[in-house]
């Protein structure tokens, strides 16, 4: 079950009761027809209790009226909330704080990197989903049933999922690790790095191979030992492309880059190969 959203008034009424939740599941559908050009279509929120469709076509200008999604005291929960941040921005020009993300999560907790909200909620709570609305148009109104359906059930279980990984990210020390990742997150949508900072240098190939397969088995390694999963760490790409500006810049610079979580887990072994250079 859920309440549909439609109006300005409505929201503002709840926004007031979503003001004092401690935590929410959030979720949006959008259309994005290019990098720079997306538009929300619709906000589904569950504050544990119920779940909320907020029309964001119909409600095209929220006034001020969403200060949930802002504040510091309500956590939001999403599961790969990359284009979901873009999506909200879209619509209320503002940056959200105090998140937290059920896929990297995962990850951190040495599950698969890049795994979908439906195959998180099958894995771990063994209850298949829908999918057939996936590639809906969420722009066209009205919205169907079967749309609304799917929607809802998007943000049903992330409360469920968030309390079981806070638990695990907790006694594993790993809370600080993902508030780390999403800050770099945001910075990197919404602070990109100026086009002048980025570093091209030029490595034999021999080199380059030997030192990326050294890189690559530190990762491994420390990945194995930290029970993270490697691509979350440091994927290949990423490993080039630090690698080079480890060689340019040094490695205190470079980590600028970086969260702080990686750079303590590699900065010795990562230091040990460049000297061997």
């Amino acid at each position: 079950m859920f309440t549909y959203i439609d109006n300005i008034e409505d929201l503002s009424f709840l926004n007031k009761e979503l003001i004092g939740k401690p935590c929410l599941g959030v979720d949006t559908e959008f259309r994005r027809t290019s990098k720079n050009n997306m538009k929300l279509a619709l906000l589904q929120v569950n504050d544990g209790e119920e779940i909320y469709l907020i029309d964001t076509v119909l409600i095209s200008n929220p006034n001020n009226e969403c200060d949930f999604l802002f504040s510091d005291s309500v956590l939001k929960i999403f599961h790969s909330c990359k284009e979901d941040l873009e999506a909200i921005y879209s619509w209320t020009n503002k940056i959200m704080v105090n998140l937290f993300d059920t896929q990297l999560a995962n990850a951190l907790l040495d599950g698969e990197y890049s795994i979908g909200y439906q195959g998180l909620v099958e894995e771990k709570l063994e209850i298949i989903l829908d999918k057939h609305e996936t590639r809906s148009n969420w722009i066209r109104r009205p919205l169907s049933d079967s749309q609304l359906n799917y929607a809802a059930t998007d943000v049903e279980y992330l409360i469920h999922l968030f309390n079981e990984q806070e638990k695990e990210l907790v006694k594993s020390n790993k809370i600080g690790w993902l508030n780390e990742e999403i800050n770099a997150l945001i910075s990197l949508i919404f602070e990109p790095i100026k086009q002048e900072e980025a570093v091209e240098i030029k490595l034999t190939k021999s080199e380059e191979n030997n030192l990326l397969k050294k890189f690559n088995e530190i990762v491994e390694s420390v990945a194995e030992k930290e029970a993270v999963n490697p691509t979350l760490l440091f994927s290949k790409k990423n490993q080039k492309e630090f690698l080079r500006l480890v060689l340019h810049q040094g490695f205190r610079d470079a980590s600028r880059f970086i969260t702080n979580w990686r750079k303590q887990l590699i900065k010795a072994p990562l230091e040990k190969i460049l000297l061997e250079r």
